[in-house]
């Protein structure tokens, strides 16, 4: 089965153009990078409105404004159990972009974990919840794809029990470890023992575990961990990338004014864009 993603702007200062040079830096990164290793198929496609991205698709939407304090990103599930992600426009949106689409396309249900042993001394086994991207979601550790700055993501063998020479635990092989969070990154898991969700912080040398609690009913595990580290996460990504890595600002790409004339978008379409922007009014406002 083969994942359809659709990229979006609804944010005046990225245009059509641009958004057609993320997406196809994206599909690169899937196809080449991402899908190889986590054993996913996906096509990632851009569209000048939501109301045209056909049914099936999952939407990865670029915005001014998702008022998360501070995140750059954040992904959801509709009530129907199809994704979407939202995307804070920066210099480093593309970023965001490529972090959340990988994050989706890893877990689309938000609840997916594997079990390894706790980074929390005396907690034995936990489930850690499968976020491909936040571990090592500096900008710094980011690669390119046709010009344009991508996250690095882990691979399966980041939950090994153990390290073992010559194992790729990133893509980059930022990640020298399994479990190993990286300047500017964090983890989380749940434990079932006092089901409450815990997550780890890094910040350069300092090392900060967090008992968030136990999880609200009618959130997925992610909706909570993002939530949760809401004032951290993101923050990174926005830093500057290491030099001779293109931010898509330097891209400078204008699409242009857009054509006037009658519009064919599909009603299903469209009543399904509308449903999801009542969705996003939800969750940002």
């Amino acid at each position: 089965m083969i994942a359809q993603v659709a990229l979006v702007s609804q944010t005046t200062k990225v245009g059509l153009d641009e958004v057609s040079v993320v997406a196809a830096a994206l599909q690169k990164q899937v196809t080449r990078d991402f899908g190889p290793i986590w054993n996913i198929h996906a096509s990632v496609s851009a569209f000048s409105k939501l109301a045209h991205v056909p049914l099936g698709y999952w939407p990865v939407i670029v915005r001014d404004d998702i008022k998360q304090q501070g995140a750059a990103g954040f992904h959801s599930n509709k009530k129907n159990g199809q994704p979407f992600a939202l995307v804070q426009f920066d210099t480093n949106w593309a970023l965001t972009a490529s972090h959340e689409c990988l994050e989706m396309l890893a877990d689309p249900s938000g609840n997916r974990t594997v079990a390894s042993n706790s980074l929390k001394a005396g907690q034995g086994r936990v489930l850690y919840l499968v976020e491909v991207c936040d571990p090592s979601e500096e900008a710094k550790y980011g690669y390119t794809a046709d010009g344009v700055l991508v996250s690095d993501f882990y691979t399966p063998h980041f939950f090994d029990p153990t390290s073992t020479s010559g194992v790729r635990y990133s893509y980059t092989g930022a990640v020298k470890a399994p479990r190993k969070v990286l300047d500017g990154g964090y983890i989380s898991w749940y434990d079932p023992v006092s089901q409450h969700l815990f997550q780890q912080f890094v910040q350069g040398t300092k090392s900060q575990i967090v008992d968030r609690g136990a999880i609200p009913g009618g959130f997925s595990l992610r909706e909570f961990s993002d939530r949760s580290s809401e004032m951290i996460r993101g923050k990174p990504m926005r830093n500057a990338a290491p030099k001779g890595l293109m931010q898509t600002a330097m891209v400078q790409l204008s699409a242009g004014a857009p054509k006037k004339g009658k519009s064919s978008v599909d009603k299903s379409s469209a009543s399904w864009a509308q449903e999801l922007e009542t969705r996003i009014a939800e969750l940002i406002n």
